[in-house]
């Protein structure tokens, strides 16, 4: 459903240009519910999936269909594995919308710090 790749590099980029993280954190992507990218075993996992945002049209506030993402957090591989919870559903991909709630799960869940 989403293109990955080249988002996976330029939120770590902004990420890491704005937070400090002093732990290792595992972040996997994976474009549609196939899941490829085992996005439900990573400390934070990004699935892609419908969003919605608001947007004027013809005069009007509509609620139209994006990329977006599922958010999964706690997922753990190895001895006792577990998989992720879902956290968000239907975030936009839109570095707009996915930054903030990235930066808060990151200060809320792994202690990052504002650079």
């Amino acid at each position: 459903l989403i293109e990955t790749k080249n988002r996976a590099i330029e939120l770590s980029k902004r990420l890491e240009e704005e937070l400090k993280v002093d732990m290792p954190v595992r972040i996997h992507w994976t474009g549609c519910p196939n899941s490829c990218g085992q996005a439900q075993v990573a400390d934070i996992g990004l699935m892609g999936g419908p969003a919605r945002v608001e947007k004027e049209i013809d005069g009007k506030v509509k609620k139209v269909a994006v990329e977006g993402v599922n958010i999964f957090l706690g997922g753990k591989v190895g001895e006792d594995p577990f998989l992720g919870e879902v956290y968000k559903k239907g975030v936009p991909a839109d570095y707009k919308y996915l930054i903030p709630v990235m930066k808060d799960i990151l200060k809320e869940k792994f202690g990052a710090m504002e650079k």
